[in-house]
């Protein structure tokens, strides 16, 4: 029985679909300003990722051409599916959010807002084995065997942290922002050298508006990725890049017409 190989663009996807439970908890005061802190958990059915399995009966995909003898054929089946096996991701995210009104000078004019989210995940993602054996006559024997491994949710980072530092004086507005994430679970494999995830990303942007008296106006320039972070992704068991996709910095400017 030889070995095929399919490609199959899978037009009968289900969309997946997410149950989702919070628990928060939020404190508010003049010094302290607005502090949340919020515990979930997702659980997700039918949800897609890219699979290679053995199949030696396309009858369940009747749009491919049929060999005409069932089961003499062995195909190397490679496609997305929807996950038959749910997955649960937990996590917790803190927010706070301030206005130092109390400090003196221009200082009363700062505004703060930093967040931080920790995620917890595990999927089952269905694989299968294909089986060798030989008889004492030398007669091969393939078998395929459905089994399951278990890792990570795929394209769920495992930490997330947002920090914004304001200036409001009447109509001028200015904001730094960073993002930072690590760790995004980019391609399951029962393999760990066949296995991606993203590399620590930092980024670092700039937005500054002024209100201008003229018809409601606005003039605004903003600084994306100053520091012109890459995006790399790696290898988990090598930690080798690879892919790298670099954007560099980039800048606007303009006038917006408030209505």
């Amino acid at each position: 029985m030889s070995l095929a190989t399919i490609i199959y663009n899978n037009y009968s996807l289900r969309t997946a679909s997410s149950e989702n439970i919070d628990l928060a908890v939020s404190i508010y005061g003049n010094a302290v300003g607005l502090f949340t802190v919020n515990a979930f958990r997702k659980r997700i059915e039918d949800l897609i990722f890219p699979s290679t399995t053995f199949l030696s009966d396309l009858s369940v995909y009747p749009d491919l051409p049929q060999d005409g003898q069932q089961n003499t054929q062995l195909y190397n089946f490679s496609t997305f599916i929807n996950n038959p096996n749910p997955t649960d991701v937990r996590g917790i995210e803190i927010d706070w959010q301030t206005h130092p009104w109390y400090l003196p000078g221009l200082l009363s004019n700062l505004v703060f807002n930093i967040n931080y989210t920790r995620v917890f995940s595990e999927a089952n993602y269905p694989r299968t084995e294909l089986d060798i054996s030989y008889d004492e006559l030398g007669t091969l024997y393939r078998t395929v065997v459905d089994t399951f491994y278990t890792s990570r949710l795929l394209h769920q980072p495992n930490d997330i942290f947002n920090l914004a530092v304001g200036f409001d004086y009447r109509g001028f507005s200015a904001r730094v922002s960073a993002l930072y994430q690590d760790n995004i679970f980019k391609k399951p494999d029962f393999w760990l050298q066949q296995r991606i995830h993203s590399d620590e990303y930092t980024r670092w942007d700039l937005a500054i508006s002024q209100q201008l008296p003229w018809f409601g106006m606005q003039a605004f320039f903003n600084l994306n990725n100053i520091t012109g972070a890459d995006d790399i992704d790696l290898n988990q068991k090598t930690s080798f890049p690879a892919l790298q996709e670099r954007y560099g910095m980039t800048a606007d400017i303009g006038l917006r017409v408030m209505l």
